[in-house]
């Protein structure tokens, strides 16, 4: 595993240092009002864990599939929401949490459908931000751990092609793993469709 790992980006004590101060931001901003998060799997899940210990305030949590990538290339976006979430959510402030804005395009139609369910406003925090311009109808978040050059990254949270989520940090993948990817037991693999929710 650790050969297909390149260079590492944002170690775990910035990541730690980051999300005390983005729990900190929600806490001032939503202090008096009980929020619904709706977290972007699978990607986000580990930001997702330590961002909600760090905020600590009163929210409610819920989970949308959004599944745009084929290996390292973003496909069509395809949104599943939770059943009944429009009772829960009506009149309440949403936020949606994704692990990395790409494109714009994954954020932009989970905003989407969420606002069709008439919240009291919806927001977003993406824990990544590639430095490029933003796709067409792109929706930007209104809070972002860390900035980034335009690369595939894997580790806390994100993966490739199912593998590296459990890294502690953030880091490059190198090209040949995005080319070839390889079993837990080093051997090679035919490519096979993605069911990661980047964007």
């Amino acid at each position: 595993m650790a050969d297909d790992v390149g260079e590492i980006l944002i170690p775990s004590d910035r990541i730690a240092v980051r999300v005390r101060e983005l729990g900190r931001t929600l806490a001032d901003t939503y202090a008096g009002r009980e929020v619904v998060v709706l977290a972007v799997m699978k990607g986000c899940v580990l930001f997702l864990a330590d961002l909600v210990r760090a905020w600590g305030g009163a929210m409610d949590l819920e989970f949308v599939s959004a599944r745009s990538y084929e290996g390292t290339r973003p496909g069509r976006v395809r949104v599943t929401l939770p059943e009944g979430l429009g009772e829960k959510i009506a009149g309440r402030p949403v936020l949606v949490l994704d692990d990395i804005f790409d494109t714009g395009r994954t954020l932009a139609a989970v905003c989407r459908k969420v606002e069709r369910l008439r919240p009291a406003e919806v927001k977003a925090l993406v824990l990544l931000k590639k430095r490029r311009a933003a796709g067409r109808g792109a929706r930007l978040p209104d809070w972002v751990g860390f900035e980034i050059e335009d690369r595939f990254v894997v580790g806390y949270g994100l993966d490739h092609r199912g593998r590296f989520r459990n890294l502690p940090f953030v880091a490059a993948l190198q090209k040949d793993a995005e080319a070839l990817p390889r079993s837990p037991s080093g051997f090679a693999l035919r490519a096979t469709p993605d069911k990661s929710g980047r964007g």
